[in-house]
């Protein structure tokens, strides 16, 4: 059973006008900000959905547009109803247009003493998890906000069982809901990966086979999921390399390999051709045929 952070806990007394919580998982991110969200509100740790509490959503798939803030903002009203607050929670999966984000700026530069808003972003990169998530947030929105980086409570270790696995994805997608099968062969075409001392063309075949086992995973959701092909070939890249980096005697070839993943994960993230993307990665590790 999820627990209020304590570092969470300690705000209730004298809570700030805005926050921005960071953390590796959006799953437990969000159950986090709702259980903080009902303490700030009504002093009770078992989240319900209520009119003082808004969760923000978009018909946007992946972001959200300065008309949410606006509707935020002048539809919605900042004034709880029943609440001590009314508390706006913006969710890790959407992030932020420039438009919105100064909409959101010019919101809490003159903050309600009845509202609180809570940013949560939740980092991709096994490397810099903690500095990726930050990264998507503007500078001037951070400084007008507390910021908390809520370390982890789901335990992955990153040794490639079904279980394991399914439970890192999960903590990405938000109660995540497919076929034991499907999860097991994305688990398993990403397992093989790790073998980088074949020649070239055997690389190759396992690359292909892994990107047509991402497309198979996907189509099983609907698009309001945000599982994309791309998010899921980088979450598949980041529990590979957590999966290597995490190991006992690593040595010097996978650890090259590992900052070479690193790379085409930031190559696909900024807009990359994946199957380009992969390509130079089967070219330039691993030995030659």
């Amino acid at each position: 059973m999820t627990t209020v952070n304590k570092k969470l806990i300690q705000e209730v007394k004298s809570p700030f006008h805005s926050y921005l919580l960071f953390s590796n998982f959006s799953s437990e991110l969000v159950k986090q900000a709702k259980m903080f969200a009902m303490l700030l509100a009504f002093d009770s740790k078992d989240y319900a959905e209520h009119p003082d509490i808004n969760i923000i959503d978009s018909e946007n798939i992946n972001t959200l547009g300065v008309e949410d803030i606006r509707d935020v903002i002048n539809k919605d009203s900042l004034s709880p109803i029943e609440g001590r607050y009314k508390v706006v929670i913006f969710p890790p999966v959407k992030s932020l247009t420039e438009e919105a984000s100064n909409a959101l700026l010019k919101t809490i530069e003159e903050p309600s003493s009845r509202s609180i808003f809570i940013i949560l972003s939740s980092g991709k990169f096994w490397s810099h998890a903690r500095d990726d998530s930050q990264n998507t947030i503007l500078s001037t929105i951070k400084s007008r906000c507390r910021t908390i980086f809520l370390e982890s409570e789901n335990e992955i270790k990153f040794d490639f069982s079904t279980l394991d696995f399914e439970k890192f994805l999960d903590g990405t997608y938000l109660n995540l809901d497919i076929e034991k099968n499907l999860v097991e062969k994305l688990q398993e075409a990403t397992q093989d990966l790790k073998e980088i001392n074949e020649t070239e063309s055997e690389r190759i075949k396992r690359y292909q086979i892994f990107l047509n086992t991402i497309n198979e995973f996907v189509s099983n959701f609907d698009e309001t999921r945000n599982i994309t092909s791309n998010s899921v070939l980088i979450e598949s890249l980041t529990y590979l390399g957590s999966s290597l980096i995490t190991q006992e005697n690593l040595d010097q070839g996978y650890y090259d390999f590992i900052l070479k993943l690193e790379i085409a994960m930031q190559e696909i993230s900024s807009g990359m051709r994946p199957q380009i993307v992969l390509s130079n990665l089967t070219i330039n590790s691993g030995s030659n045929e």
